[in-house]
């Protein structure tokens, strides 16, 4: 048996993550934290999570509540599949995640394209190994290097505080690679939810054996998610289209996310300039 087990509700429904960041949760019957983005005072979905958790029951209320809530700049993720109703002023961003599912008559998951599956053996025959971490420090370092590689800013206190609570939970899975003179290269960490595991946070370090070493580790999570009986691997999905096609190659279909973004006319000048991510239209 797996030492890991299903969060009992959802990871991204927690209290734990927000307070895992030193944030003030929004008053509302989602997750939202009440921070400052660029300045400007602002509810938006806890960093590093994937989606606020809006239960389907409660979203109409959920979307009124924030069309009357004060703060400036809100911006909001729904979980996979919902659409809000939203005030014509609203920007609304189509994004998309990819799920990888069991066979429901086996629980099986597919198994890999030949090509991926031929870079996990050959990983293996390299030297590469896979092993069980909790050392924060090694995550922290692999996964901030990801994100620095990418121009992705990352505030290193606060994903130490959130990577320290996940660890100290048995409802994760991690992992690292070594290569074969022992140095780590990559690692992974699948938070597991009631039918659903989500690979949630990784890094690597750019190397000729980090393509290698990603696959293997997204084997072991496919893997992970068969044994604890969950019919759902979440790729998590990337707005990086290199990234998107690559895990779409492992057979993961398209799943609609929302990010429903509330800006006001003063700030746009600014957050076109510091973020224009957020004033983006598909």
């Amino acid at each position: 048996m797996p030492s890991f087990t299903p969060h009992p509700n959802s990871w991204f429904a927690d209290d734990g993550w927000i307070e895992s960041l030193k944030e003030q949760q929004a008053p509302v019957n989602a997750q939202l934290m009440v921070t400052r983005v660029k300045g400007l005072r602002a509810w938006i979905t806890p960093s590093w999570a994937l989606d606020s958790h809006v239960e389907q029951g409660n979203l109409k209320a959920f979307c009124t509540t924030l069309a009357a809530a004060r703060a400036p700049l809100i911006v909001c993720d729904l979980p996979p599949g919902l659409h809000g109703e939203w005030p014509p002023t609203w920007l609304v961003q189509a994004r998309h995640t990819r799920w990888l599912r069991a066979d429901e008559a086996t629980g099986t998951f597919p198994t890999m394209p030949k090509h991926r599956a031929k870079q996990a053996r050959k990983g293996f025959e390299r030297g590469l190994q896979i092993e069980v971490e909790g050392n924060i420090n090694i995550l922290l370092k692999l996964h901030q290097q990801a994100r620095e590689r990418k121009s992705i800013a990352s505030d290193t206190s606060k994903l130490k505080g959130l990577l320290s609570w996940v660890l100290a939970s048995e409802h994760q899975s991690t992992y690292i690679v070594r290569n074969e003179m022992g140095q780590c290269i990559a690692s992974a960490t699948f938070l597991h939810d009631p039918g659903r595991t989500i690979y949630a946070f990784g890094g690597q370090v750019r190397s000729d054996a980090s393509g290698l070493a990603t696959v293997m580790l997204i084997e072991q999570g496919i893997a992970d998610a068969q044994a604890i009986g969950n019919s759902v691997f979440d790729f998590g999905g990337s707005s990086d289209p290199g990234v998107d096609r690559f895990y779409s190659e492992f057979g993961a279909e398209k799943h609609y996310r929302e990010r429903a973004i509330r800006v006001p006319t003063w700030a746009k000048p600014w957050l076109r300039m510091v973020r224009p991510d957020l004033l983006e239209v598909d």
